[in-house]
């Protein structure tokens, strides 16, 4: 049997044992990528810190007692149209006040209101008058559109009169233009819708005075 040098067979075992070594590096990664992958660790959810809610800002026109409004009107002679849009008006802007409630009476003359109010335990009657404006600067109108708009408040129980305001309503295309000269004299609107809301307002000024002279 032919017997190989040395140095030929110390070749082959290098040559074993590196072909050896290349396979177990091999092994593993082959064994990682073949099998399955190593599920990944839950991920806690972060959530976004919660922004502190700024508190409600009260609106320094705002009541914070209850009242209660018994709304009337009284109509003029003529009884116009512009008449039941400014009563409506009214009333839809008295609703919007925050802690006041509105609800309507139909038509009531002065004397009808006071006594409503003396029949009232704890509302107050509101009485809107209107009497078209058919006469001015020494000139008679018989068809005038324009109205004065008057705005009384009664106690309840006792039926005095507590407040009265008054609102101008100036019609597009009326006889006279005149002036506002508002906050020193009655202010003018052009519009019923306007007339209404302002007529609104001057009740709620008058109902936040009273709120104050009570707390005071």
């Amino acid at each position: 049997m032919r017997m190989l040098p040395d140095f030929q067979r110390n070749s082959h075992k290098r040559g074993f044992f590196a072909a050896s070594s290349l396979l177990l590096l091999l092994a593993p990664q082959t064994i990682a990528q073949s099998g399955r992958r190593a599920p990944k660790p839950a991920q806690t959810p972060t959530t976004a810190p919660e922004t502190d809610k700024q508190p409600a800002i009260p609106n320094e026109r705002d009541l914070t007692q209850k009242a209660s409004l018994v709304v009337a009107k009284q109509p003029s002679s003529k009884h116009l149209l512009s008449e039941d849009a400014i009563f409506t008006s009214v009333i839809k802007r008295l609703s919007e006040f925050k802690n006041v409630t509105a609800i309507s009476a139909g038509d009531l003359k002065h004397d009808a209101a006071v006594k409503r109010a003396k029949s009232e335990s704890e509302s107050i009657v509101v009485l809107v008058e209107f009497d078209v404006d058919d006469f001015q600067h020494g000139t008679y109108f018989p068809n005038s559109p324009d109205l004065d708009v008057k705005v009384l408040v009664f106690a309840p129980r006792t039926g005095q009169k507590k407040f009265e305001g008054k609102v101008y309503y100036k019609a597009v295309g009326g006889p006279m233009l005149k002036k506002d000269n508002w906050p020193t004299g009655t202010p003018i609107r052009i519009t019923t819708e306007a007339v209404g809301i302002e007529a609104a307002e001057q009740v709620r000024d008058w109902l936040m005075v009273q709120e104050r002279r009570v707390k005071n």
